[in-house]
């Protein structure tokens, strides 16, 4: 099973990610890919937090696949049923209440998992996302998850994880905006969206957003001028590289201390 995309199968395309795979079938590059894919699920997000025979179970049965920028993946409502495992680039979460038009929420970032609907109620989510970069993600079919339940009942409550790991991201957002001081809100949802907001991961690229100034302003409900005055500020003083749509972040640990002062 694939992507719920907008658009044709060209946006995506897979390669299975079990070690067992052969290299008269897999080049060296796809064979790279995998190894740094299973890499960074072992290292941060849901996956690393649970079991190493667990975590066994669930790479050994994803593929791994690539989504252009600017595919769409879920209209809102469907339900897909599968999991999915953010391993390179960035997924803009859109969610629409009502009548309104979709808004930015967040961001989906390395060592993030996420579905389509929660895994008990088979429901569709109000959520949308977009790929805002070149994104590689590795897919868990709805029906290797019930193939590892089956063999380990008790792996249902490790993907119940998943769903709770929502409500962690949706409850810190929502005391993020009742900071009153608004530099500090400002911080405070661009670590978020930034993926840094409790503890740098353990990575060496450069943490990156991709926002723009009056994206940034919208989510921590300032005004745009207001936004621009405080990301120059943490520029000038060498926290941020700010250029067109895409805010990089340099110095985390010393931004997440300014929220303490």
């Amino acid at each position: 099973m694939g992507f719920a995309c907008a658009g044709s199968a060209r946006h995506r395309r897979g390669i299975q990610v079990s070690q067992s795979f052969s290299t008269t079938h897999k080049g060296a590059q796809e064979m790279r890919d995998v190894f740094v894919a299973r890499e960074i699920a072992l290292r941060q997000g849901w996956l690393s937090h649970t079991p190493a025979a667990f975590q066994s179970d669930v790479l050994d049965r994803c593929v791994l696949q690539e989504i252009e920028s600017g595919a769409r993946l879920f209209a809102e409502g469907v339900p897909v049923g599968d999991m999915y495992g953010v391993v390179a680039g960035q997924l803009a979460v859109w969610i629409a209440h009502g009548r309104r038009n979709p808004r930015l929420v967040h961001f989906l970032r390395p060592g993030s998992w996420f579905e389509s609907f929660p895994p008990f109620t088979s429901q569709g989510l109000r959520v949308s996302l977009s790929a805002s970069r070149d994104v590689k993600v590795l897919c868990l079919p709805q029906q290797a998850m019930q193939e590892i339940a089956d063999l380990h009942p008790e792996a249902w409550r490790l993907f119940a994880l998943v769903s709770a790991g929502y409500v962690r991201i949706a409850t810190l957002a929502a005391d993020d905006l009742l900071i009153r001081d608004h530099v500090k809100r400002c911080i405070a949802v661009l670590l978020r969206l930034g993926g840094c907001r409790v503890v740098t991961p353990p990575t060496s690229t450069p943490i990156d957003v991709d926002l723009n100034q009056q994206g940034l302003a919208t989510l921590s409900n300032l005004a745009r001028t207001t936004a621009g005055q405080i990301l120059r500020k943490l520029e000038e003083s060498g926290h941020l590289e700010v250029s067109y749509r895409h805010i990089r972040i340099l110095a985390p640990d010393a931004l997440r201390a300014m929220l303490a002062e």
